[in-house]
């Protein structure tokens, strides 16, 4: 999903990006900066400058026209929610009215599990991301500076898959990137990768549960304040933990709406088990909340053999 001002807010740089949904789907929302074509970081000084006064007011009205669109097609699909009766739809519609309603230029599927490229993505796993190039040109220009802070990557839920952390050190390098899973049976493979922490996200004190393994959850900007990345955007928070999403998301929309986190974008993938409708349709109005934009959106069909209704394949 995008920001508010999904090509960014009125000033110097337009912020834009926020990231997407996964269902045993994939959803994904965004926020990044792009100016004349080109993505930048969130430095006050930009990356590129622009050639001229006039091309800059050319680039702001392509901008401002894409975020009209971009409002007018979430408030749309906002009014059409409220008409409708959420006790008259099917389990296999659940989803089908939340579609993209932001545009990310370079979005591409990332995090091979066989490492035979960056564009071998395929199968379950890999993720949606957008501006992969621009997050390695920041974390490239940081390093020139020697910056204490780098591109920040947060991956919730692994299950010893390690294969977006790979793709990450493998195209992204110079990112910063921590796992997080309470559920491990083993150690962690992914060390080479990215730091690993068995925490579990949610509540702050809250008692959690899965497969036998129980935890006491962490907040988001609890996480965050313990590593040192308080006032730290998250460029890429990517979310896989089995149904955790509906409790543990929400919380960290507020922190957004608060203007106590910055997030880049965000992968989910969300899970219908024990949920119902009106789950789904709460996590999306908090979404909506944090100024969100949904900018890619996939079936997870490889899981449970499919998703299925009524014996049939959706």
């Amino acid at each position: 999903m995008l920001s508010q001002r999904g090509l960014g807010q009125v000033a110097a740089h337009r912020n834009w990006f926020q990231s997407s949904l996964l269902l045993l789907l994939g959803a994904y929302f965004i926020i990044r900066e792009l100016t004349d074509g080109v993505l930048l970081s969130n430095s006050s000084t930009p990356a590129v400058s622009r050639t001229s006064s006039h091309v800059g007011g050319l680039c702001d009205d392509l901008l401002d026209g894409f975020d009209r669109r971009f409002d007018e097609m979430r408030a749309a699909r906002q009014n059409e929610t409220a008409t409708i009766n959420l006790d008259h739809i099917g389990q296999g519609s659940w989803f089908d009215i939340f579609e993209p309603e932001a545009a990310c230029f370079t979005d591409e599927r990332f995090g091979s599990k066989t490492r035979t490229g960056r564009y071998g993505a395929v199968g379950d796993g890999p993720k949606f991301l957008c501006g992969v190039d621009h997050l390695a040109n920041k974390a490239a220009r940081l390093a020139e500076k020697g910056a204490d802070e780098r591109c920040l990557v947060y991956s919730i839920g692994s299950n010893n898959d390690v294969s977006f952390e790979r793709a990450v050190h493998d195209f992204m390098p110079g990112c910063e990137v921590h796992t997080f899973d309470p559920t491990l049976r083993k150690a962690f493979v992914g060390d080479e990768y990215a730091t690993f922490h068995d925490w579990g996200l949610g509540k702050d004190g809250e008692s959690a549960a899965h497969r036998g393994k129980s935890w006491t959850a962490k907040g988001l900007e609890t996480i965050m304040q313990e590593l040192g990345h308080t006032n730290r955007t998250i460029d890429i928070l990517k979310v896989d933990c089995e149904g955790c999403e509906y409790e543990t998301l929400p919380p960290v929309f507020d922190a957004m709406v608060a203007g106590n986190v910055q997030i880049g974008q965000l992968q989910v993938e969300m899970h219908i088990g024990g949920r119902g409708v009106r789950d789904i349709h709460d996590f999306f109005a908090a979404a909506d909340r944090a100024t969100l934009r949904i900018f890619h959106k996939e079936r997870n069909h490889w899981g449970c053999a499919g998703y299925n209704t009524h014996g049939g394949n959706v």
